[in-house]
């Protein structure tokens, strides 16, 4: 990689943090009239276009009508590198809230988080875990807003077109919540974003139709994450170089 390219990743980070902190005034403003989840999309939707036009990187997106036939959804995202948070800018709906790990409230972005009404939810399958994903079912079913999830859990950061096993806390919030869930598939971009840093090009994505989850139980969990992985994958593989 040239020194370029470790320059454009810095300055990409910088900005991360920079922008989590100009924008706190807006996400205060916004939650104050009683409109925070409105507040992330038009974050998301400015930084997209900052790093399009200041790093070269742009997405091609397939499918994007799906993104308005079905709100509220949950949207599932495969995650690869912090270059997601820059993607999202693209995809995210009028209304919604991030599901992200407790830990990020710590982070430099984490007052926006939280300002913008993040749902901070628990890893793992214990008391705390449980009792946060049932706060967030509540929170999607009460102010009627979309969520945007990655399943994996974490980051996967293979060379190569995979998925991590999915988490089922999403999909039991989804069914509890009976609100669709949208697969929103990204390219593997290894070809642009590797060994910790990137290069300007372009990135495939695709969305997928609508899931329904209405009429769904909690026995219905394991069959519904094993089919949004499965299309997922397949999708991915598709669209992956």
């Amino acid at each position: 990689m040239s020194r370029l390219a470790y320059a454009r990743t810095a300055a990409y980070f910088g900005a991360i943090g920079i922008w989590g902190l100009v924008t706190i005034p807006l996400s205060l403003a916004l939650t104050l009239l009683g409109r925070r989840f409105e507040s992330a999309p038009w974050i998301m939707w400015s930084f997209y276009h900052i790093i399009r036009f200041s790093f070269g990187i742009c997405v091609d997106i397939e499918g994007s009508e799906h993104l308005e036939t079905a709100q509220p959804a949950v949207l599932m995202l495969n995650h690869q590198s912090a270059l997601d948070i820059w993607f999202l800018g693209c995809v995210i709906p009028k209304r919604v809230c991030v599901m992200v790990k407790k830990s990020l409230g710590f982070s430099a972005i984490g007052p926006t988080l939280y300002l913008t009404g993040s749902l901070f939810v628990e890893r793992g399958t214990g008391t705390r875990a449980i009792a946060s994903f049932r706060r967030a079912s509540a929170t999607l079913r009460e102010q009627r807003v979309s969520l945007l999830v990655f399943p994996e859990g974490t980051r996967n950061r293979s060379p190569t077109a995979s998925l991590l096993p999915f988490k089922k806390g999403a999909f039991h919030m989804a069914v509890q919540s009976g609100l669709p869930i949208v697969p929103v598939v990204c390219e593997n971009y290894s070809h642009i974003y590797r060994a910790g840093c990137f290069e300007p090009g372009i990135i495939k994505a695709r969305v997928l139709p609508p899931i329904p989850t209405a009429g769904l139980g909690e026995e219905d969990v394991q069959a519904l994450t094993t089919r949004v992985r499965e299309q997922m994958l397949q999708v991915l593989l598709d669209i992956s170089r």
